[in-house]
């Protein structure tokens, strides 16, 4: 275990536990919007600000507010192996999206979808290449968030994610179930600044192998606003293989852009920092009502 990826896991027990007296405090806010549900929106002057998963890998404790719904999407991702990695391995997502719909003002729902995915594994032997192309897997989730949900209850934000992603895409998806719990938090340093880890655990399939492992991947992101349109982040990211001890360190950087208070532009890069790391580039947006 790499001492950054205990670095990571030790920055979300520490965010976990800073002080959240405030936060236990049930605000006039979160009491008001405890009244609406689904089938009853929450008014939109009482919605809290735009905060999607995307684009980083730390995802977000806040949930959508009831009745309401969020459309993020990856409008176009490349995912390339290092080269001295063989076999080589590429991966073009195009519009890979995720649908929320709040159900209370602490639950919603999500269903994720990569609507197109072309693979490509560059063998030695040119013959032996392989190429799929096509729909990819779904995944299912659900969101919880237990204090911090709204401005008014403190500076710390804590959740939980659970899913399940279905093998529905064929040679290009993941071949078999897998299932997943994250654990995000944010914590708000002041106007400008933001500090958000995330702890997960995975069971992933391996399609070679035909069977399951398990995997975590801990990440730290630091955000700032540079206006009120424009913020940056940073995000570093160490995932641990316990089937092979291996482990992979990256960072990811990139701006975001609002465009008034529910559309958000966003394009970045995923930079490798050991062998095993993948490339990434990716350009998405979000978009609520």
């Amino acid at each position: 275990m790499t001492r950054l990826y205990s670095l990571l896991s030790a920055a979300w027990l520490l965010l976990a536990c800073l002080p959240a007296a405030q936060a236990q405090t049930t605000d006039s806010i979160t009491v008001v919007k405890s009244r609406y549900s689904l089938s009853r929106p929450v008014p939109r002057s009482l919605m809290r600000p735009l905060t999607p998963d995307r684009p980083g890998v730390t995802e977000s404790p806040i949930t959508v507010d009831a009745g309401h719904v969020q459309f993020e999407t990856d409008l176009g991702r490349l995912i390339d192996s290092k080269p001295s990695v063989v076999p080589r391995h590429r991966t073009i997502r195009a519009d890979a999206f995720v649908l929320k719909m709040g159900l209370t003002n602490r639950t919603d729902v999500q269903l994720f979808l990569d609507a197109y995915e072309w693979d490509r594994t560059f063998a030695t032997d040119t013959s032996a290449t392989q190429r799929h192309r096509g729909f990819g897997d779904i995944t299912l989730r659900v969101k919880h968030n237990f204090i911090g949900n709204d401005s008014a209850s403190g500076p710390l934000s804590v959740g939980l994610i659970g899913y399940v992603r279905l093998p529905t895409g064929g040679p290009q998806g993941a071949g078999g179930f897998e299932y997943g719990v994250l654990l995000p938090a944010t914590y708000v340093l002041n106007d400008n600044w933001n500090l958000s880890a995330q702890l997960p655990a995975r069971l992933v399939f391996d399609r070679d192998a035909g069977r399951h492992y398990v995997e975590t991947a801990p990440s730290i992101n630091l955000d700032h606003s540079f206006k009120p349109w424009l913020t940056g982040f940073v995000e570093l990211v160490a995932t641990h293989d316990f089937r092979t001890a291996r482990w992979e360190e990256a960072v990811n950087v990139g701006p975001v852009f609002f465009v008034g208070k529910n559309i958000q532009f966003d394009f970045g890069r995923h930079f490798a920092l050991t062998r095993e790391a993948d490339r990434e580039y990716f350009v998405g947006f979000v978009v609520r009502r």
